[in-house]
């Protein structure tokens, strides 16, 4: 274990928009479409971060045809790498942040890859009828 493997794991996680890709990535594997919608970011930033996570040793790739799937790696390459996501695991779940992300998590993981390539890597909004109620539509020539 190096002081350079250290610097780049704890580099990796002092960034918000990293956390925020791994603990998405705690539940599973994802298409770098759906961490797009999720995180609302463009997907060359969202490359970018990915990227540095995977140089991290943080998180590993995999190729599907034209979709690239990231997951937290964990393996003994870097033994620093594992025990932040070890740790990471128990940080942060309160947090309102993540706590959308989680939300748009289960969406995204709903629709799949193919479904939010084809909308443009976004996700439909939702509203939540308890508290958004949809605004009533008068009659007309009523008051």
């Amino acid at each position: 274990m190096s002081l350079r493997e250290y610097e780049m794991v704890m580099k990796s996680v002092a960034d918000p928009t990293r956390v925020r890709i791994l603990k998405t990535l705690e539940a599973g594997e994802m298409c770098v479409c759906q961490i797009v919608a999720i995180l609302e970011l463009g997907q060359s930033t969202v490359s970018k971060h990915l990227f540095l996570l995977k140089m991290a040793g943080l998180v590993k790739e995999r190729q599907e045809k034209k979709w690239v799937h990231y997951s937290l790696d964990g393996s003994e390459r870097v033994p620093y790498a594992r025990k932040t996501l070890n740790t990471l695991k128990g940080w942060l779940n309160d947090d309102p942040v993540i706590g959308r992300d989680r939300k748009r998590e289960a969406l995204a993981r709903e629709i799949g890859p193919a479904g939010i390539c084809e909308r443009g890597m976004t996700l439909p909004v939702r509203r939540n009828a308890a508290c958004c109620p949809a605004p009533r539509k008068e009659a007309i020539g009523s008051k």
